[in-house]
């Protein structure tokens, strides 16, 4: 079958425009329907599928299945296929992103947040579970939030009816961090399995991860055979215990031992939102989602798959290992990043680059150099010829010939001894190296070479000579000839970064130094070089000057403002400056709380070299407790975990409360910083106390309120007898302790009889008080 590509129809309706994302068995395009012109996502499974016909009949089955469902949780299925060339869903297309994208970006949610989140999955999936069908692969993935901030359940890719959800193969299919333990064990899968996958969910919301770990995806299925899923609070802080418990029973090893179905687990969620009073919350979109990517309609079909990772994608692994063969090859992710097969393969800028043709140098035009005039000839004198006639003749021509040469030899040993053994310097400037050294040995001299800097010269051409062009000198001196390194660089920071080392390169190249005010440096030593100016490897003129920065140490750092932080928060700001803190004093300071700092010795802002020390001193003050409107035993317990005892209690004049030991306030009052070497504080309760009424109650049930309030009874009537009348009167203002008179009447009650019922007030813990 040919791979679909952007353009393709499906079916002759539906016309792929981009791929969004690809899963363990699918890829997911964006689609337009030409025949209502409205936008869809097509979820196309792989080809594996395409031949195996009881895939096909059970994908019809549960398709029909699912396109009767309709929630505003729930992504809607409008269409399918399964008989044609492709195997094909068509649902509502979600233009928002995944919850994996948004934990991705926003990391664990506090347990408003998370609550919002599961309470749109639950009601979802309780859907599902009502029509007897169970999803087998929630996770974050496959759950989807809408551009209006509407969460949707999505990717019934392996739902199954209750009914048929039994495993009839030796392998694993789901994702295995969510997977539940009968998906791994093979036991019948219940509505119990999807709530155990969305307390996994659950986990992940509020802790930012899944529960196990493992090295393989095999041994991660198996822990959740015999492990329990940690409770999210020893992973994170600021769980709620009730969450624990919630996830606990959503994620108990026995299906039984867990919530039937998704809708139990909503109760138990909004009972559990109520109980902690959190509020309300709106699902933020991803900022960064395939979905967003897929609308903007990208120029390249890859650009809007997002990473797939093995962790999260649908995988497939053996039921029962087999011991023969190596773990790994049980692992058979099939998930992967999705490429076009359509889309042109880039060629590399490198590549594709088209440097031009290097030119040829230019070749040095030689200076002409003019030849070398010949050395002088003595004159020779020639007799006329004579024929010789006899032997005198031959002699004087002998006798000639000696003289002439003698007269010669002399002659050229006086010119070579005047001027004929000196020699013209010859003209080098601007030649290359080796067309100046023929030159000058051509000349009768022996040539040497020395490199210099030049501004003006090329580099490897003659500046010119020592001794210079046209001075005479004996022939077979050495000259030397000057080649020119061009400008001179600035040279590199020796290792040390020692200014002389520098000093001494620098005057090599021509060049003189200079210093500037130097420079602050935490890397550097004091006293080394810093910088440059021009910097190390710039061309600059012959005999330049060069200004180098040479360290002045670490720049000093001011103290930082900490007070009022928290004396381990304050630390760490120090440090960050450079400093150190040394000393920790501890004590009482009536402006700054317990265990925050009051002040640094020195003083913030105080300016100091790095790797100095600071002290900080730490307020040790106690803060009182709000305790107004509780018991005073309540209040005592309150006090007492704050680190103060109570002292004494006192009644406030024209006070009246509906207890004795009701506290109204406390002295110091609730949030004053108390001196823990003085920790004592006193409570303050009313003068009064207002009589409860207590007709028609037994006299028993009418002492224990009136006892519990502060007040003493005395009764007619045995304890079972019914009050008629009570002194003083329900709502009467009473001082403490005083007496309340009952008359009973009912079982027991004989008018001639001595039948008294009494009770002292209650003991509430108040032991000394006074007014004021």
């Amino acid at each position: 079958m040919a791979e679909l590509k952007v353009g393709d129809v499906l079916e002759g309706r539906y016309r792929i425009d981009h791929p969004i994302a690809r899963g363990g068995m699918s890829t997911v395009y964006r689609c337009v329907d030409l025949r209502l012109g409205r936008a869809v996502a097509a979820k196309v499974m792989d080809d594996q599928h395409r031949d195996d016909p009881v895939f096909r009949q059970r994908f019809r089955r549960e398709a029909r299945a699912m396109a009767q469902l309709s929630h505003p949780n729930l992504v809607n299925v409008y269409d399918f296929n399964s008989e044609g060339e492709h195997i094909f869903l068509v649902m509502e297309l979600i233009t928002g992103g995944t919850l994996r994208e948004l934990l991705a970006e926003r990391g664990p949610m506090p347990p408003h947040a998370a609550t919002a989140v599961m309470r749109a999955v639950l009601t979802g999936l309780s859907v599902v579970h009502q029509e007897g069908l169970v999803h087998r692969d929630i996770k974050p993935d496959n759950v989807l939030i809408n551009g209006n901030h509407q969460v949707k359940l999505a990717d019934f890719g392996l739902v199954r009816a209750t009914d048929g959800a039994t495993a009839t193969t030796s392998q694993i299919v789901g994702t295995v961090a969510y997977l539940s333990p009968e998906q791994v064990d093979g036991s019948t899968i219940t509505p119990a399995s999807d709530v155990y996958s969305t307390g996994i969910v659950l986990y992940e919301l509020l802790t930012g991860e899944t529960p196990f770990e493992g090295e393989t995806p095999l041994q991660r299925a198996y822990d959740r055979l015999e492990r329990t899923v940690p409770a999210p609070s020893s992973r994170i802080e600021g769980v709620p215990p009730l969450f624990d418990a919630l996830v606990a029973s959503a994620t108990a090893l026995n299906p039984a031992d867990r919530f039937k179905d998704a809708g139990e687990f909503l109760v138990a969620l909004d009972d559990i939102a109520e109980e902690l009073a959190l509020p309300s919350f709106r699902v933020p979109v991803p900022k960064n989602s395939a979905a967003h990517r897929a609308a903007a309609v990208p120029t390249s079909t890859t650009d809007v798959l997002p990473p797939v990772s093995s962790m999260d994608a649908t995988n497939v692994l053996p039921m029962i290992p087999n011991e023969d063969s190596p773990q790994d090859a049980s692992e058979t992710a099939v998930l992967s990043p999705y490429v076009d097969p359509q889309a042109p393969q880039e060629t590399s800028q490198l590549e594709a680059a088209q440097l031009p043709p290097e030119q040829p140098a230019p070749i040095p035009q030689a200076v002409p150099v003019p030849p070398a005039a010949p050395a002088p000839q003595m004159p020779v004198t020639i007799p006329p010829r004579r024929p010789v006639s006899n032997r005198s003749k031959l002699k004087a021509a002998a006798w000639l010939i000696f003289i002439t040469l003698i007269v010669g030899a002399v002659a050229v040993g006086g010119w070579w001894f005047g001027s004929g053994r000196y020699g013209e310097i010859p003209q080098v400037y601007g030649l290359s190296q080796t067309e100046a050294v023929a030159v000058v040995e051509e000349a009768g001299f022996d040539p040497s070479t020395r490199f210099v800097f030049n501004d003006d010269v090329p580099r490897d051409h003659i500046v010119g000579s020592e001794p210079h062009e046209g001075e005479r000198q004996v022939r077979g001196q050495t000259v030397t000839i000057l080649v020119s390194q061009g400008k001179p660089t600035v040279p590199a920071f020796p290792d040390d970064r020692s200014v002389e080392t520098f000093r001494s390169e620098a005057s090599k190249r021509t060049l003189t130094i200079t210093f500037g005010d130097g420079v602050f440096s935490d890397d550097i030593p004091e006293g080394k070089i810093v910088e440059s100016h021009p910097a190390p490897g710039e061309t600059v003129p012959v005999n330049s000057a060069i200004k180098i920065e040479t360290s002045r140490g670490p720049a000093p750092v001011n103290v930082p403002d900490v007070r009022g932080m928290e004396a381990d928060k304050a630390r760490e700001l120090i440090e960050s400056t450079g400093l150190k803190v040394g000393d920790t004093t501890h004590d009482f300071y009536h402006d700054v709380e317990n265990g925050k700092v009051n002040a640094t010795i020195p003083s913030a802002g105080t300016e100091l070299a790095k790797g100095s020390e600071v002290t900080l001193q730490v307020s040790t003050a106690l803060k009182v407790p709000e305790v107004a409107g509780q018991t005073v035993k309540d209040a005592i317990k309150t006090l007492n975990d704050a680190g103060l005892t109570v002292n004494d209690h006192v009644r406030e004049e024209g006070t009246t409360s509906d207890r004795a030991d009701r506290v109204l306030n406390v002295d110091p009052g609730a949030g004053a910083l108390v001196d823990p070497a003085h920790p004592t504080v006193t409570l303050v309760l009313p003068e009064k106390v207002f009589v409860p009424g207590v007709m028609t109650k037994t006299v028993k049930e009418a002492a224990d309120v009136l006892s519990k309030v502060g007040l003493g009874v005395t009764a007619e009537g045995n304890a079972n007898a019914r009050v008629f009348l009570q002194d003083p009167s329900p709502g009467t203002s009473v001082a403490p302790g005083t007496t309340v008179t009952l008359k009973g009447i009912g079982p027991g009650w004989n008018r001639e009889d001595d039948n008294h019922y009494r009770r002292k007030p209650q003991d509430n813990g108040v032991r000394h008080h006074g007014r004021r």
